[in-house]
């Protein structure tokens, strides 16, 4: 498990959800969506009045570009399931935070309940979800500006730490997901319990293949579904409802994948 996995999983376990995030990431994200910002509540339901989204939102509210900006959350505040929490949620217009990575899927669901617009921060393995990932099939879902490579840095009681985190949101930006950087052909062995084939890197994935690939979840960095059809994850789709196998052998968790060709 890589040190940052660790870091995260150590955290989890022992219910440390004290990942801060820096302004400057905050902006250089947020920025993107100030028009759909303007004029509008901002509830950041899992930050308290010195979190960086406050002040990043605070300073926006200044300039008159959004109407107000609440706050609920983190130490000592409320927690985003109470039910003076959940009736500003229902008053606010856009929810922007960073929610206790171990609370994700209940924290998730209230947003999708509330059918408000949001930007979130959470943990990239929370794509395989059983709340997050059929979303992003029904394309009701979808990640940010900033790319996922690298991760993302956070202030911790330890110092900064690197997390594998990623943004997710409902709000169209505007911006494009890269294109998949398609490199050489590679042997592509077949599952023994689906009808695909795998590749280990999404930059092996064959240009002129029509069939179904199993693909590690980076792939979703370049995922567009205007240019690929995501078919499910691998225990919605082998034959025997287990993760993939290959001769026998186990393989990381795998998304299928068809790459859709103009007519």
């Amino acid at each position: 498990m890589p040190r940052t996995y660790r870091k995260l999983h150590r955290a989890r376990a022992a219910r440390n959800d004290e990942f801060y995030t820096r302004y400057e990431d905050v902006k250089k994200e947020c920025d993107n969506y100030l028009s759909h910002f303007f004029n509008k509540t901002i509830y950041c339901n899992c930050d308290t009045s010195d979190s960086a989204f406050v002040h990043y939102f605070l300073e926006l509210k200044y300039r008159g570009l959004v109407r107000d900006v609440w706050h609920s959350g983190g130490l000592g505040g409320l927690d985003f399931r109470n039910p003076d929490a959940l009736r500003m949620l229902e008053q606010a217009d856009v929810v922007v935070t960073n929610p206790p990575f171990s609370l994700f899927i209940p924290f998730m669901d209230i947003l999708f309940t509330s059918g408000k617009q949001f930007l979130v921060l959470g943990n990239r393995s929370a794509v395989v979800y059983k709340n997050i990932f059929p979303k992003i099939v029904a394309n009701e879902l979808w990640f940010g500006v900033r790319r996922w490579t690298g991760g993302m840095e956070f202030i911790t009681e330890n110092g900064i730490c690197g997390v594998p985190a990623i943004w997710f949101t409902n709000i169209k930006h505007g911006v494009a997901p890269p294109e998949l950087p398609f490199s050489k052909y590679v042997e592509m062995p077949k599952y023994d319990n689906a009808d695909a084939v795998n590749i280990n890197k999404s930059a092996h994935f064959p240009p002129d293949y029509s069939g179904v690939v199993g693909v590690p979840i980076t792939f979703l960095e370049w995922y567009n579904p205007t240019k690929f059809q995501l078919l499910g994850r691998d225990k919605d789709f082998t034959y025997d409802g287990d993760i993939c196998r290959i001769n026998g052998a186990p393989v990381y968790i795998r998304l299928f994948v068809r790459r859709l060709f103009k007519n």
